[in-house]
């Protein structure tokens, strides 16, 4: 199982698979566990001491990569760049970037 899943992602965005669908939301889970562990310099794996934090910035940047493949309404606008910026401080707060600032996706 991966470090994210496609419900939590439902969960945190209130999207549909009609909106998203599962295909889309596991290529996008993926993208982002190999993107932080790229990132970080390390794979993360549920005995690390910040798992549960890691698994969070996965989630907002799972649901920011999301948003920027949706057409853009006043519902959306916005949002893609809320939840990277969430992300981005956590990193920054947890002091795991190991090769520059991440940037945007």
């Amino acid at each position: 199982m991966g470090r994210v899943t496609k419900d939590e992602l439902r969960d945190l965005t209130g999207m549909t698979e009609i909106e998203v669908g599962d295909s889309q939301l596991e290529r996008i889970i993926a993208d982002v566990e190999n993107l932080v562990d790229a990132y970080t310099g390390k794979p993360w794996s549920a005995s690390d001491q910040d798992y549960a934090k890691i698994q969070t910035v996965m989630r907002l940047l799972a649901a920011s990569l999301i948003y920027e493949s949706l057409p853009l309404t006043p519902e959306t606008e916005g949002k893609a760049q809320r939840y990277h910026e969430k992300a981005l401080l956590m990193l920054k707060a947890m002091r795991v970037l190991d090769s520059g600032p991440l940037k945007r996706l």
